[in-house]
């Protein structure tokens, strides 16, 4: 008992040292005690590492150093004979790309076979996975940035990959329409690898696991960590798919060769007796989560992995929790419901940190219908959000709209939030119009909306008044444009033409950056999206239309141009060949198409209102006749005959 106690202690310190000490513990200390053993143990001892030296021996070099050489060779090449193409109009690009792939496919059937069939040199395989994702992405740049036929080549290049054991049996094929899905290969041979670590490795090799996980992440994101337990598919489907795809391959490599094709179903464990056990697993486990060639033991350290996996996605959420990376711990977790209750404190002590974090508490927390959740939120954190998170504010409004105890908080918001977007709308129509507010111009405008709709002496009025208030061009340069012309550079991109204040111009060269998201609201602020989805908003919440009614009464005090269609119809024409006036031309349409819908229900309304009215007076009249009898001015029917008191006279 103390001796067992003795070597636990002892292995405990031998995992915990570095390699080189433990080079070199083994070379000073262990090494000499086989000297002092009995002859038969020190002949079992030499035994093992025989057996051991031999099995390794057919195991594949990695090299990863001769790989980077390699790949950079090829990239520099390919580099070279972009620019030759230009001028030699030939291009060996396809042999270049091709030779690539090859290289790491092949590359990658050794790493597997290191990690999977030899158990060893995890973190070696771990480095060489990670440079294979660095390695596809410099391809898939430098084909990109040099020549986009050369990127079609790389998107649409068809891979096949087949991988095999050392003894050349089959285990996975797959057939990748684009180089880009190499990556897929990639994150199915890192499962493979942790599946493996976590059922044989030592307890120090476990540890590094997660920080392995983390490592994914950075390179790849977070989405990967999915697609990693799902063996590189990115759906549940797309994982059927690839299924039903592989057994395609296998039936046509089985109809050429005319024999049955070795696929593997067990690692070399050999606690694995039996082939239905694949088949047990399949039913234990969603089969996107398991792969067919593992064994019992490595099937059950699949739970083990996705608590890995959910723990990344867990520390990521905490800081930056967002709608994707909800539904990617949704789609792996095994009790949706407990890891709802789960995240429900984290979202609600997070939502607070910044306006992205509370813009998605919001949509998730309308997701599962917690109103009660979203009326806290917007109570404690409305003042974080911006006009790009209408959409999940909106969601909001919804939700607790359909909680009669929120459902005045709900509309307050609409409203709110509609009479910004006017005031957004009319700070963005003073600009574009300077004259607008003048007296003079007030005046006429009440002139022209009373003559008729059709009537010549209107349309040439209304012509002349939008071209009193609307704001000229400057004729000065753009200043970036000037100090380019002045140091004698190239005017930047967005600013050759002269735009009074379009400096978005100038920052705009990629208009899907994210980044930029600010500056876009800006410069050139989305109304027509958040005034047509406040108004569907309020369409949909019970009272809104007439609280609809209640805002273009406000609206058409403002901005009284809105009265008249053929106003806005010319004011919008006189800016729509600005590019920097785009989104006011948009915004004019809607807002016309807006207060045109509004008067209709307003006639609707009174129309109704009217009838209603008509209808309960002469309810009313009726039933008051029917109490008191006829009125004093009423007359019978029945006809009135005078009784005749005196004699009757002779007509004749």
């Amino acid at each position: 008992m103390p001796s067992s106690a003795a070597s636990k202690r002892f292995l405990h310190i031998y995992d915990a040292l570095p390699l080189d000490a433990q080079q070199l513990l083994v070379q000073k200390h262990l090494a000499p005690l086989l000297d002092l053993v009995p002859k038969d143990k020190r002949h079992k001892a030499a035994a093992s590492a025989t057996e051991m030296q031999q099995r390794f021996a057919r195991m594949p070099a990695l090299n990863p150093k001769a790989k980077k050489a390699e790949i950079a060779s090829l990239l520099l090449e390919l580099s070279r004979d972009s620019k030759r193409s230009v001028i030699k109009e030939r291009s060996r690009k396809e042999q270049l790309l091709s030779e690539a792939i090859d290289s790491l496919v092949q590359w990658l059937n050794d790493i597997w076979k290191v990690v999977y069939e030899f158990r060893t040199n995890y973190k070696v395989a771990h480095a060489c996975l990670l440079f294979a994702c660095d390695a596809l992405d410099r391809i898939g740049n430098d084909c990109g940035g040099h020549v986009s036929a050369c990127r079609c080549l790389y998107a649409s290049m068809f891979v096949p990959i087949k991988i095999t054991r050392s003894s050349g049996k089959l285990v996975r094929s797959f057939m990748l329409n684009g180089a880009h899905n190499l990556e897929n290969v990639i994150l199915w041979i890192w499962r493979d690898l942790f599946m493996t670590i976590l059922a044989t490795g030592t307890k120090r090799q476990r540890s590094v696991v997660p920080d392995m996980i983390d490592d994914i992440r950075v390179l790849l994101g977070w989405r990967a960590l999915e697609q990693l337990l799902r063996g590189g598919s990115k759906s549940f489907c797309e994982d059927q798919e690839e299924d039903e795809e592989e057994e395609l391959f296998v039936a046509q490599h089985q109809d050429r060769t005319n024999e049955r094709p070795d696929i593997v179903d067990d690692d070399g464990d050999q606690n694995y007796t039996s082939d239905d056990w694949s088949t047990l697993c399949d039913e234990l486990y969603p089969k996107c989560f398991h792969a067919s060639h593992w064994s019992w033991r490595l099937t059950d350290q699949q739970p083990q992995l996705r608590d890995l996996v959910h723990n990344a996605l867990l520390n990521i959420f905490k800081v930056a929790p967002s709608g994707p990376l909800y539904s990617s711990m949704i789609a792996i977790a095994e009790d949706e419901d407990e890891l709802e209750e789960q995240l429900h404190p984290l979202l609600m002590s997070a939502a607070g940190h910044s306006s992205d974090n509370l813009s998605a508490a919001l949509g998730i927390m309308s997701l599962n219908n917690r109103s009660d959740s979203v009326n806290t939120l917007l109570n404690a954190h409305k003042h974080l959000l911006r006009p790009q998170d209408a959409a999940s504010l909106q969601f909001a409004v919804l939700i607790m709209s359909s909680n009669f105890f929120y459902r005045t908080h709900a509309i307050s918001i609409v409203e709110e939030e509609l009479m910004d977007v006017t005031k957004v709308f009319r700070a963005a129509i003073r600009f574009s119009f300077c004259n607008i507010e003048s007296e003079n111009n007030k005046t006429e405008l009440i002139q022209i909306l009373a003559l008729g709709q059709d009537s010549l002496n209107r349309r040439t009025r209304v012509t002349r008044w939008v071209k009193g208030v609307v704001t000229p061009q400057a004729d000065t340069p753009h200043p970036m444009a000037f100090a380019a012309l002045v140091m004698g550079l190239p005017f930047p991109p967005g600013v050759e033409a002269s735009d009074e204040g379009d400096m978005l111009g100038f920052f705009e060269v990629d208009g899907d950056d994210p980044e930029g998201e600010d500056l876009r609201e800006e410069f050139r602020p989305t109304i027509k999206a958040r005034l047509q989805g406040w108004v569907d908003t309020a369409v949909a919440i019970n009272g809104g239309p007439a609280l609809l009614l209640k805002v273009y009464a406000k609206v058409i005090v403002d901005l009284p141009f809105l009265k008249g269609s053929d106003v806005v119809e010319e004011m919008s024409a006189r800016i729509s060949d600005r590019p920097s006036k785009h989104h006011v031309s948009d915004a004019l349409e809607a807002f016309r198409d807006f207060c045109e819908k509004q008067r209709r229900n307003l006639v609707v309304a009174r129309g109704k209102a009217s009838r209603a009215k008509a209808a309960a007076t002469a309810s009313t009249s009726r039933a008051g006749m029917s109490r008191t009898g006829p009125g004093p001015g009423a007359t019978s029917s029945v006809p009135h005959t005078q009784p005749t008191s005196g004699p009757i006279e002779d007509v004749d």
